[in-house]
C-alpha cells in the first residue's frame, strides 16, 4: 500500500496577508513494509507533510495516492483511508474519553460496524499489540501514568488496523523509560507487516530504526536517503539547524583528528565497531 505524493504544494490561508507555503514541490513515494523518518527544524512543513498522507489535508496542488487512489478526486474513501493509514498527533492522550480503557480503544472498531466479537478481537490484539495487560480493560485512562496512557491511544488506532502507521513525536513528554518502552514497541511494527513513518527531533531515534530519512526545509524536500548517507552529511545538516546522531558526531570529530572511520557509522553500535576496528589497526590514526 505505497503513499505516493506527485508534486505537491499547500499554502495556508491563501489570498490573505497571512499566506504561508508550507509545502513546496514535494514528490516521493514510501514503499511498503519500509521505516521513514522525517526530521527537519520547526516550521519546516513536517506535520502539514504526513496531514496529507490520509486526506486530512488536500494538496493545493499536486497529487497524493494512497494504494494508487488520488485522495483529492470527489468519490475518494477518505474514511476507507484513514482506517487505512492511521494517524497518531503528538499527546494522543489528550483525545482519550472513555470511562474506560476498552472502551476507547473500541470507539474506532465500532465506528467501523464490526460485529461485538471482531470489536473485542481488535480490542484484545491491539492491547497485546501495544504492550497492555488485559486487567487494564475496566480501567478508566485517566488514573495511568503518561507512558501507560499514550499506549492506550495507540492501541485505539491499532485497533483500526492500518497497513500504514504515522506518528508525529509520539515520545513527546515522555519520561526516560516510557519513552525507551515506547521506541522499542514502534520498532517492532514493520515485523507485524505495517509500513511506519515516524516524525521525530530525535537524530538518535530515528538513526537506530528508519530505513529511509526525509529532511524537510523550509516546506522542501531538503535530503532523503538511508541515515548513513544523510548523516554523514553533518555540516549541511547544521546549516539549517539540525544536529547529527551522537555517534555519528563522535565518528566526524575522529575523522577531523585523523582516525581513519568510515563516514557512514551513525548508530552506537556502529561507531564502537569501527573504532575498535581502527584500534586493532593500530590506533586509528592514519
Amino acid at each position: 500500500m505505497p503513499i505516493t505524493l506527485n508534486q505537491v504544494s499547500y499554502t495556508y490561508q491563501p489570498g490573505t496577508p497571512y499566506q504561508w507555503k508550507a509545502l513546496d514541490d514535494i514528490s516521493l513515494t514510501i514503499p511498503d513494509g519500509e521505516f521513514w523518518g522525517i526530521i527537519g527544524p520547526t516550521g519546516s512543513g513536517k506535520s502539514t507533510l504526513i496531514q496529507h498522507m490520509n486526506g486530512l489535508l488536500k494538496p493545493t496542488s499536486g497529487q497524493v495516492l494512497v494504494d494508487g487512489l488520488d485522495l483529492s478526486a470527489r468519490k475518494a474513501g477518505l474514511r476507507e483511508v484513514r482506517q487505512k493509514v492511521g494517524l497518531v498527533f503528538q499527546y494522543p492522550e489528550h483525545q482519550l474519553f472513555g470511562e474506560t480503557i476498552f472502551e476507547d480503544i473500541a470507539f474506532g472498531p465500532r465506528n467501523m460496524k464490526l460485529s461485538v466479537d471482531d470489536v473485542e478481537r481488535r480490542v484484545t490484539r491491539a492491547m497485546e499489540r501495544v504492550g497492555l495487560d488485559p486487567s487494564f480493560r475496566q480501567r478508566s485512562p485517566f488514573t495511568l501514568s503518561g507512558g501507560q496512557a499514550r499506549r492506550v491511544a495507540l492501541a485505539g488506532v491499532m485497533a483500526m488496523e492500518p497497513r500504514v502507521l504515522i506518528l508525529d513525536e509520539p515520545t513527546a513528554g515522555l519520561d526516560p523509560r516510557g519513552r525507551e518502552e515506547l521506541l522499542s514497541l514502534i520498532h517492532g511494527f514493520p515485523d507485524m507487516g505495517m509500513t511506519v513513518v515516524l516524525v521525530s527531533h530525535s537524530m538518535d531515534d530515528v538513526a537506530e530504526m528508519a530505513d529511509k530519512v526525509l529532511v524537510m526545509h523550509q516546506g522542501k524536500l531538503f535530503m532523503l536517503g538511508t541515515p548513513a548517507e544523510l548523516f554523514s552529511r553533518r555540516r549541511e545538516l547544521e546549516e539549517i539547524g539540525l544536529g547529527v546522531p551522537a555517534a555519528a558526531r563522535m565518528v566526524s570529530m575522529l575523522q577531523e583528528r585523523g582516525w581513519d572511520l568510515p563516514a557512514g557509522a551513525v548508530t552506537l553500535d556502529e561507531a564502537t565497531a569501527a573504532i575498535a576496528r581502527a584500534l586493532g589497526k593500530g590506533g586509528g590514526r592514519r
